[in-house]
């Protein structure tokens, strides 16, 4: 995420400038959308949930104490957008009564690759815990250095390495059918 702005916009944001909001907004959308794309796979609720982000950060910045933890704090609250996605349909899932009870997907002998891995890839990712899932996402996916995701997860540097090591531990046996080996290497 661009931390080029300047604490004097987001300032200024917080304070009711629409034009300052607009500045923070496009400077930091590309980097939204493309978190939250991560996570739902789909374009047009991705642009959908990344417009819902901004509208709660344009509600709520006025409660933000340190302007140059901008770019974490709108990270944070988007994930809450995502989490809050992501229940909503779970509880449609189990209100739904056509929803099958036992799963319907191909076995493991069946198991292909290309869109299919790619879904069980993103799977395997939201399955992970956050204090995984965010920095595998955002290291692995988005391809941020360390030092940018101990930065905007406000975690030391170590915290990250041994977060990413665990998810990829815990990614390769998820992943072991798809991978050809018993996940324990």
């Amino acid at each position: 995420m661009q931390n080029t702005t300047s604490t004097t916009t987001i300032r200024a944001a917080a304070e009711g400038d629409e034009r300052a909001f607009e500045a923070l907004f496009r400077s930091h959308q590309d980097a939204i959308y493309s978190l939250v794309m991560h996570f739902v796979g789909n374009r047009d609720l991705a642009a959908d949930l990344t417009q819902d982000a901004f509208l709660r950060a344009w509600e709520k910045l006025p409660r933000l104490r340190e302007p140059e933890a901008f770019a974490g704090w709108l990270r944070a609250l988007t994930m809450n957008i995502i989490r809050d996605h992501f229940r909503r349909e779970r509880e449609t899932e189990l209100l739904d009564e056509t929803t099958p009870v036992a799963d319907s997907g191909p076995g493991p002998e069946d198991q292909a690759t290309g869109a299919e891995g790619d879904e069980a890839v993103r799977r395997a990712v939201m399955a992970l815990p956050e204090h995984q899932r965010v920095p595998v996402i955002m290291y692995h996916l988005e391809g941020k250095p360390i030092e940018e995701v101990a930065e905007a997860l406000g975690i030391p540097k170590n915290t990250v390495i041994s977060r990413l090591a665990r998810g990829r531990t815990a990614l390769r046996r998820r992943l072991a059918g798809y991978l050809g080996d018993d996940g324990e290497s």
